[in-house]
C-alpha cells in the first residue's frame, strides 16, 4: 500500500514539474530580455542622438537618415540585439534581414530629429509608445533655421479638443488635437503637424517639452515627435 502511494506521489510530482517547467523557462527568458533591453537602450539611444546631431550638419543626409531609421526600428523592438543572428549573415556576406514593419510616415524620412518615449529624460521604459501628459527630451544640436514639429500619436477617446504645447529654446507652439482626429484604436497612429519654430542661431544642449492637456493627462499615446525642415510657403 505504501509503495503504491509513493508511486502515485512521484507520478503527480513529475507531472507538475513538466507542467511548470515551460512557464519557468518563459519567465527566465522574459527576465533575460528585460535585462538586455535595460543595458542596450541607453547605448543605442546615445548612438541615435549622435546620428541625429551628425545628420543636422551633414551635406548628404541620406546615409544618416537610413541609419537613424534602422536604429529607431531596433528601439521599437525593445533594443535587444540578437548577436548570433547578426553575426551569421555578416559571416556569409549577406545583409541581416529586418523584421517586417509598417512603413514609416513621410515625416520620419524627412526628420532631422526623431524623438521617442525611450529617449525622453529620465526614461527607463523599453516600450515604443507612452501615454503622456508631459514629456521632455534633451536636444544636443539643431542648426539655425526654421523647423516644423510633428507628433505621431494614437488617441482613441477624446470628448473635447486636447491642447498641445511644445516648448523649445524659449519658443512655444500651442495648438489643439481636434475631436475629429481621434484614431480608431490605441494601435492606429496618425501624424499631426503642431507648428513651426525658427532658430536664429544654432541650438546646443537645450530641452524640448511637449504637454498634452496637463501633466496628469493620459489621452495621448505618443510614438514619435518629428522635427523636419520647414517647407517653403506655397
Amino acid at each position: 500500500m505504501i509503495r503504491a502511494c509513493l508511486i502515485v506521489f512521484f507520478a503527480i510530482a513529475s507531472s507538475q514539474a513538466q507542467t511548470t517547467a515551460p512557464a519557468t523557462l518563459e519567465q527566465m527568458e522574459a527576465i533575460y530580455q528585460r535585462e538586455l533591453s535595460m543595458r542596450h537602450i541607453p547605448l543605442i539611444s546615445q548612438y541615435l542622438i549622435s546620428l541625429q546631431k551628425a545628420a543636422a550638419s551633414a551635406t548628404d543626409k541620406a546615409p544618416y537618415l537610413a541609419e537613424i531609421a534602422r536604429v529607431q526600428e531596433l528601439l521599437k523592438r525593445g533594443g535587444v540585439i540578437d548577436l548570433a543572428a547578426a553575426r551569421a549573415p555578416q559571416a556569409a556576406g549577406t545583409p541581416m534581414p529586418m523584421p517586417e514593419a509598417p512603413p514609416p510616415p513621410k515625416e520620419a524620412k524627412q526628420a532631422v530629429i526623431a524623438l521617442s518615449p525611450a529617449l525622453s529624460k529620465g526614461s527607463v521604459s523599453v516600450e515604443p509608445t507612452a501615454k503622456i501628459g508631459e514629456m521632455e527630451w534633451r536636444v544636443e544640436f539643431m542648426a539655425a533655421g526654421a523647423y516644423d514639429v510633428h507628433v505621431e500619436y494614437a488617441c482613441p477617446v477624446l470628448s473635447a479638443p486636447l491642447k498641445l504645447v511644445v516648448d523649445l529654446a524659449g519658443q512655444q507652439i500651442e495648438t489643439e488635437l481636434p475631436v475629429e482626429k481621434v484614431t480608431k484604436d490605441a494601435e492606429t497612429f496618425r501624424v499631426l503637424r503642431l507648428g513651426r519654430v525658427t532658430l536664429p542661431g544654432d541650438l546646443r544642449g537645450r530641452d524640448l517639452r511637449i504637454t498634452a492637456g496637463d501633466k496628469s493627462s493620459s489621452s495621448l499615446i505618443l510614438r514619435h515627435l518629428f522635427i523636419t525642415p520647414a517647407k517653403p510657403a506655397s
